[in-house]
Order: structure tokens, then C-alpha cells, then sequence
């Protein structure tokens, strides 16, 4: 029997335990190689970024033996991070519902310093912990948390490995889930690439792809259109409505298909008999399914394109609509008969010359007599559900001011943005128009801005005052902020020259900009208005009498500020080349130096409230 004390005896124990180390580290070197290794294939086969997370952290959980594994990705539109895979299990349920800020948690924590986390026991016990009871994280004992940071520092998600057993994870798993945190930041930038170029092809490929006998009418090309689109939209409903001149959406043309499960499973009818709008909208009332609108043609609407499924729609999902919507409105356009789709306020905005005017308009119904213009935008918040244009809140309260039933009064346009010629020789017509553009605005908290031509006498020359109405509704898109900007043209006549006259100056305005930027950062960063100083001493000419009178401090105040002024752009405000351009860089920082320096922490805190 061997004798423990034998000096042999230990020295063949020693190398039996080396023997047995080396071999567990040869079995991690090997697990990490492999692992490694497939994680690169997986760049190279062009998977979306949901499949690409979700394959990489099962090939890291097997590799350090984990029980399970969570991915939160950031979502930057709502400025969370949202649990979007999980491994094999009760979790899965609940992706997409669960969220996180940036410092919330173990995992929000991980994302906000950037750093990985290890916590071999009790992580439920660690302050940072912010538990969430339907993922049963209490079956756990022991977890690491990494962060999936791109190039630059931007954060993209963190991933998380858990084990039923405490200290479960050596060091070289955690080296191993470091590097694969930095692998799948860049294969999330990849897949994020491949599948943006994905959209654009599909959208490029949408009417090349229809089939030949699509354009053999309007009804085919609606139906196959929306086919198409339902399959690249994975949409259980798809449907195609068109606006005719000088009607609602609704009113007009309307194509609905259905997919063949929908169909099987809620007794739909085949498409064109007997599935219509009013049916649609029983139908889908007790589903709950998720819906995705746009305009088919952002910039002129012809109509609109409405998809439903049950799962959640997401950014790509609405930017490949709004390609195809485009494509569609081509397409649609392009078919002889499709007169009466044409966008009129597009066309009427566009006209060349007064003949075209004049003939546009007596199409669409308006004699020439005495009236005015107004072009009408709903700017939809950032808030507003993608394509809610508020079209059935604007025109019948328009309709109701001036009279459905007016032969006179001509409202053109829809999908956000209208045309209203109304007839009249007196200015004073115009007043009730832009009070109750001004009570809807505050009535349905949704962002107008109206622009308000002259009257015009001379029934030749509404060409120019619908044009003078355009500009004086760009004015308007301009100033505006929240609820209503109305402007109406004579305010801003005298101001046509201001763009070239901007332009002149750009240069020195944007030299200027950027060195009063400094004022206004130390304004924001310690709660001064040193731009409201310096705006006031080049409104009175460098007066620092009047300076320190209008700002109602002393002489000496206006003097250290001043100094500090000069520190901080290297000059002293007193001595500007051109005090006109330093007065309007002056007035410029002062005004908007939040949405100059969106940035700034402080900028954005002002903007949230």
C-alpha cells in the first residue's frame, strides 16, 4: 500500500493533479476554439440580427455549461433595452416586453459602464439586481453579464450567461463571453448592413417581380400589389386603398387579400367577394393584431398601404413599406385610366405657369372668380402610430367652416397635407380659417402649420397666390413647434430676399456659430445666460449703458461677464468685424442653442420638458 508520507507517493499525486488541470485546460481551449470558430462562420452566412444573437449565445452556453442565457438588444427608439432572445424555455414568452434603462439592473448596469459583470452567488442579493419574476431568474445561482459594444463605444445590448450552481463560471468563461460580446458587436453592425441592403432589394425588385398579367387592370395590379406586399411584410392582412380627387382615402378604390392561414383559420372569403373595409373592421376589432400604415407615395399620397399580423412591426419593417409604397404609387400611376388618383395638390403645387393652374383647376371644379389659397400640413408627432395622418379630424372640421355642401368651396388633397381654395375679395374671409386651423391644433394635439395666401381679385393670377401660399406654408413649417403656425403671406413678403441674403453671409454666420457654440455650452453646463448677455450688448450696439439697463444689473457685472465672454471665444465681443453677423449668430445661440447642441445633456433635459 502506498505510504502518503513517501516522497514518491506525493510527486506522482502532483503530476497526477497537473495531468488533470492540463486536460481541463486543453478541453476549454478546445470548447473556446470551436465556439469561436462556428461564431465566424455564422458572420459569413448573412443571418438577421435577432437569428444571429440567438445562435451566438447558445454556442457560448454550451460552451461554459450554462443553464441559460438572455440577450437585451438597445432599442433607440424607445432608449431601452429590450429582451429579444432567450434560450429554450418559459422566457421565451415574454421577449419584447421586457425593458430596461441604461443603469437598471445587473444587465442595465453592464450597459452603462460598459463592463463585465461576474457575480458567482446570490445575484439576487447584489443592489445593482432588478429581478423580474416571470423569467425565474431565483433558479439560478450564479450569472455573468456582458456588454455588446460596437467600435466607438456605442452600446448595442448585453448578454447574459446563468447557471443553476454557484461560481459556476471559471475565468476562462468569462474570457470567452468577453470576446464573444466583441464578436457579435460586429456581426450585429453586419447583419444590421445585409439586412438594410435586404429592404432595399426587396423594394427595388417590387414591380419587376409582379407578374405579367398584374397590369391588365387596375383591380389586378391593386390585387397582386398587395399580395406581394403582404409576403415581404409576413402580413396576415394587406390592404391597398387609392384616393380619388377629390375625395377621402376611403372613399376610393380598395384592394384587400388575406393570407391562406388567416383565411383557413378565420373563414375568410376569398378575396374580392365579400371582404370589404366594413367587414374587414369587424373581423379584426377582436383580434388585437398590429398594424402598420403608410401613404403610398410619402411626398404626394395616391392612397394608402395597411398591413396586420399579430407580432410587432419594427423600424426595417416600416421602411420597407414606405419603399414599396412608393413603388406601388408608380406603379399604379402608370396604368392609363388612373387620372382621377393623381395627387391634385401635387399637381397644383408644381404647375409651371397659370395656364396649367387654370386648367387643373376648372378640372377639379373651380371657376375663375375672386378667392384666396391656403396649403395645410398635419405634422405627425413622434408619438403618432405610423400613418395616422389625422386626415378624419382636419377635413370635416374644415368641411363643417365652410360648408360641406359649397359649391364654391374646393378642399383638395389628403394623407397629411391639403389644398382649400376658397372664394371672396375681402382679407378679412381668412380670419376664421386660421382660428379654427388654431382650435383644432390645440383641440386634437396634433402639430398644423398653414400657410395663408392674399385674396386676388384677378381670377388669372390665383397661380401666384396659390404659390405665395406654398411659400408662406414653408415659413410656417419653419417656426413651428408644437400645435398650430399659421403665416400668412403678406407677413413674410418683405423677407424674400433673407435666404440669399443668408447665404452671403453663411460663412462668417457659421464661423461665428461655432465659436459662440463655447458661450453656450458654459451657459448649459453651469446655468448662466451669457448668451442673452451677449445677444443684448449687440442689439444696442455695444452700448454697455443700455446693456446694463435693459439686463437690469450692474456695470461691473456686465463687465466680468463680458470678460468671460472674451475667454471663452478668445475675443472680445466688442470688437466684431461685423456687428450685424455677430448680432444674428448672437440671437441664433441665444434662441436655439438646444437644438444646436442636441448633444448636451442639459439641452436634452430642456427638451423633454
Amino acid at each position: 500500500m502506498a505510504d502518503p508520507g513517501d516522497p514518491g507517493w506525493r510527486s506522482a499525486e502532483r503530476a497526477s493533479r497537473d495531468l488533470a488541470a492540463l486536460r481541463e485546460s486543453l478541453a476549454c481551449a478546445e470548447r473556446r476554439a470551436v465556439t469561436l470558430a462556428e461564431l465566424t462562420a455564422l458572420m459569413s452566412e448573412g443571418r438577421g440580427p435577432l437569428a444571429l444573437a440567438q445562435r451566438s449565445v447558445e454556442l457560448t452556453a454550451r460552451a461554459t455549461r450554462a443553464a441559460g442565457a438572455f440577450v437585451f438588444l438597445w432599442d433607440r427608439d424607445t432608449e431601452r433595452l429590450v429582451l429579444q432572445v432567450a434560450t429554450e424555455g418559459w422566457q421565451r414568452s415574454h421577449l419584447g416586453r421586457i425593458q430596461l434603462r441604461l443603469g437598471e439592473g445587473i444587465t442595465g448596469w453592464s450597459a452603462l459602464m460598459r463592463q463585465t459583470v461576474v457575480i458567482p452567488k446570490d445575484h439576487l442579493k447584489d443592489p445593482r439586481s432588478r429581478p423580474f419574476v416571470e423569467l425565474r431568474e431565483s433558479s439560478f445561482k450564479s450569472m455573468i453579464a456582458v456588454p455588446i459594444v460596437a467600435p466607438g463605444e456605442e452600446v448595442l445590448g448585453v448578454f447574459s450567461l446563468y447557471a443553476p450552481v454557484e461560481d459556476a463560471f471559471t475565468s476562462t468563461d468569462v474570457n470567452l463571453a468577453s470576446e464573444v460580446g466583441a464578436l457579435l458587436a460586429s456581426g450585429l453592425i453586419q447583419a444590421e448592413t445585409v439586412n438594410q441592403l435586404r429592404v432595399q432589394s426587396a423594394a427595388a425588385r417590387f414591380l419587376r417581380d409582379l407578374p405579367g398579367e398584374a397590369w391588365g387592370s387596375l383591380q389586378s395590379c391593386l390585387h397582386h400589389m398587395a399580395s406581394q406586399c403582404a409576403v415581404h411584410l409576413e402580413a396576415d392582412i394587406c390592404m391597398i386603398e387609392l384616393a380619388t380627387d377629390r375625395v377621402h382615402p376611403h372613399d376610393g378604390p380598395a384592394v384587400i387579400v388575406a393570407s391562406q392561414r388567416f383565411r383557413d383559420e378565420y373563414h375568410v372569403p376569398v378575396p374580392g367577394h365579400g371582404l370589404d373595409r366594413s367587414s374587414l373592421a369587424r373581423l379584426l376589432a377582436p383580434l388585437g393584431l398590429q398594424r402598420l400604415r403608410i401613404p403610398l407615395a410619402a411626398a404626394a399620397p395616391v392612397g394608402a398601404v395597411t398591413c396586420y399580423r399579430p407580432g410587432q412591426f419594427t423600424a426595417d419593417d416600416e421602411l420597407l413599406l414606405e419603399a414599396i409604397g412608393a413603388q406601388a404609387a408608380a406603379g399604379v400611376l402608370s396604368l392609363p385610366g388612373t387620372e382621377r388618383v393623381r395627387p391634385a395638390v401635387g399637381e397644383l403645387l408644381s404647375a409651371p405657369d397659370s395656364a396649367t393652374t387654370g386648367q387643373l383647376l376648372r378640372r377639379y371644379g373651380w371657376p375663375p372668380r375672386p378667392g384666396w389659397a391656403s396649403v395645410l400640413r398635419i405634422h405627425r408627432g413622434p408619438s403618432g402610430e405610423p400613418g395616422d395622418s389625422g386626415d378624419d379630424r382636419v377635413r370635416p372640421a374644415l368641411l363643417d367652416l365652410f360648408g360641406a355642401d359649397s359649391p364654391d368651396f374646393l378642399l383638395l388633397g389628403g394623407q397629411g397635407q391639403f389644398l382649400a381654395l376658397v372664394p371672396g375679395a375681402d382679407p378679412a374671409s381668412r380670419e376664421p380659417f386660421i382660428r379654427r386651423v388654431g382650435e383644432l391644433a390645440g383641440q386634437t394635439r396634433m402639430r398644423l402649420t398653414a400657410g395663408v395666401g392674399p385674396v386676388t381679385t384677378d381670377p388669372g393670377k390665383m397661380h401666384t397666390a396659390i404659390r405665395q401660399a406654398l411659400v408662406a406654408s414653408q415659413w410656417a413649417e419653419l417656426a413651428a413647434a408644437d400645435g398650430a403656425a399659421i403665416v400668412r403671406s403678406e407677413d413674410v413678403a418683405h423677407l424674400r430676399l433673407l435666404p440669399a441674403t443668408a447665404l452671403d453671409m453663411s460663412a462668417s454666420l457659421k464661423g461665428l456659430l461655432s465659436a459662440l457654440g463655447a458661450v453656450a455650452r458654459y451657459d448649459l453646463d453651469n446655468g448662466t445666460d451669457l448668451t442673452q448677455t451677449l445677444d443684448t450688448l449687440l442689439a444696442n450696439n455695444g452700448s454697455a449703458a443700455k446693456t446694463s439697463a435693459r439686463l437690469f444689473i450692474h456695470r461691473n457685472t456686465l463687465r466680468q461677464r463680458l470678460q468671460r465672454i472674451e475667454e471663452l471665444i478668445g475675443q472680445s465681443p466688442e470688437h466684431f468685424e461685423d456687428w450685424a453677423v455677430a448680432g444674428l449668430a448672437a440671437r441664433i445661440i441665444r434662441k436655439g442653442r438646444g437644438s444646436l447642441l442636441p448633444e448636451h445633456p442639459a439641452a436634452r433635459s430642456r427638451a423633454r420638458k
